[in-house]
């Protein structure tokens, strides 16, 4: 039976996430030392074409999963994260390292820690050090890193979706969304909301969770004891069976 990644923020993700992206723009913004432009189809935006792929679980290994709830890539890692950048984070023989969509390591497990890809690096720990990898897993900046990070208030905004026009605001215990000026376009009556990523946020109605689109209507009726954000057009759900599945914008189960 597949099971999926499950997809949270821990403190000890939180933690050592957040300083790692400031220290990834400073580093982006000081070196330039990839020697290499970040084009719109190598942000996490994907283009069209590319192949996306989601994480999931079998007998202890992990693989990946299509749109359409194919295996492409057989179970056989210890730990697998989700493509950024054409890269996925994979753990083996409790290293890590980088593979592309075909399954191929770009990046041989040879790291005590790693993390995603952002702007064509990823941060990478080396004798207790962080340095920076590019894409091809050649070491930019060289690891000189020791972090003693703290917690960093509202790091849910790091899952916001880039090109949301609408942010969520609470009034009197009730959740709505105000446009760019600050007006109230949704009105605040769901027990609970997220932001918006692929046209849907997940709300909260009675203990159940669905999904609105932009203009507040309910696309997906609330029906689920728990619900993750839309990645990609396809979100992870629990049924009231207990049971995960992913299903697409429109609230069509795509797998099991």
């Amino acid at each position: 039976m597949l099971r999926f990644l499950r997809l949270s923020f821990s403190a000890e993700n939180v933690i050592r996430f957040i300083p790692l992206t400031l220290l990834l723009a400073i580093v982006v913004a000081g070196c330039g030392s990839s020697g290499e432009e970040t084009s719109e189809a190598d942000s996490p935006h994907r283009s069209a074409s590319e192949r996306i792929l989601f994480p999931v679980e079998q007998d202890g290994n992990w693989g990946y999963i299509d749109r359409s709830g194919t295996v492409v890539i057989e179970p056989q890692f210890e730990q697998a994260w989700q493509f950024v950048e054409r890269r996925a984070l994979v753990k083996q023989q409790d290293q890590y390292g980088f593979i592309d969509t075909s399954g191929a390591f770009v990046v041989r497990p040879r790291y005590h820690d790693a993390w995603h890809f952002s702007n064509g690096l990823a941060p990478v720990l080396e004798d207790s050090l962080w340095g920076f990898i590019d894409r091809s897993g050649d070491m930019v900046v060289d690891p000189k890193f020791s972090l003693a990070p703290e917690v960093v208030e509202e790091a849910d905004r790091s899952l916001q979706d880039r090109d949301a026009i609408l942010k969520r605001t609470a009034r009197d215990g009730q959740f709505g969304f105000q446009n760019q000026d600050g007006q109230m376009v949704i009105t605040p009556r769901f027990d609970q909301a997220w932001y918006f990523r692929d046209g849907r946020a997940r709300v909260k109605v009675d203990s159940l969770w669905g999904y609105i689109d932009r203009s507040g209507d309910l696309a997906i009726k609330p029906a689920f004891p728990r619900a993750w954000d839309f990645r990609n057009g396809l979100a992870r759900v629990e049924l009231r069976s207990g049971h995960l599945a992913y299903i697409d914008t429109s609230g069509a189960t795509v797998w099991p």
